[in-house]
């Protein structure tokens, strides 16, 4: 699994401090979902977008606000753009599973976070949570799948 950086445009210049993670997926193939995040004009971004492979390009450092979340609202607090970190596998969650290699790179992304910011699990949540009815992603699957592989990795 390789990672990139990639710069999106669309971020705000106020700063965050990530104290959580929202779950995404982008509906579109990966290359044209980075491709969709670099463009100014489709104001929208994720700090980190997964390939199928696993593979993930960055389009934000977590200090800044990416573009993610729009209307949102997160116990209790809205605006989830201002504090918790975006990231998102392609393709649309609702008509397919997760392979073990998203599986596994979004976890490791997450932990990576929870540690380095010292949040927990209860501070990962999903689009399809936060910005109801808004918005579907992703699915229950995935994000059982998800909380389970990180479960099984922070156990260890």
């Amino acid at each position: 699994m390789k990672e990139v950086f990639k710069q999106s445009p669309n971020i705000s210049q106020k700063p965050i401090v990530p104290e959580g993670i929202v779950l995404h997926h982008t509906a579109g193939s990966y290359a044209g979902s980075v491709s969709w995040c670099l463009d100014p004009n489709s104001q929208v971004s994720y700090h980190c977008i997964v390939d199928l492979n696993g593979d993930r390009t960055i389009l934000a450092k977590d200090n800044q606000r990416a573009w993610h979340a729009g209307k949102s609202i997160f116990k209790g607090r809205s605006n989830c753009n201002d504090f918790l970190l975006g990231i998102a596998v392609s393709l649309d969650t609702n008509t397919r599973e997760l392979n073990e290699a998203e599986i596994e790179s979004v976890a490791c992304w997450c932990i990576n976070k929870m540690q380095m910011y010292g949040f927990g699990i209860d501070m990962i949540t999903t689009h399809r949570k936060i910005s109801a009815p808004r918005k579907n992603d992703v699915d229950q699957r995935a994000e059982n799948a998800l909380r389970k592989k990180i479960i099984e990795y922070t156990m260890l």
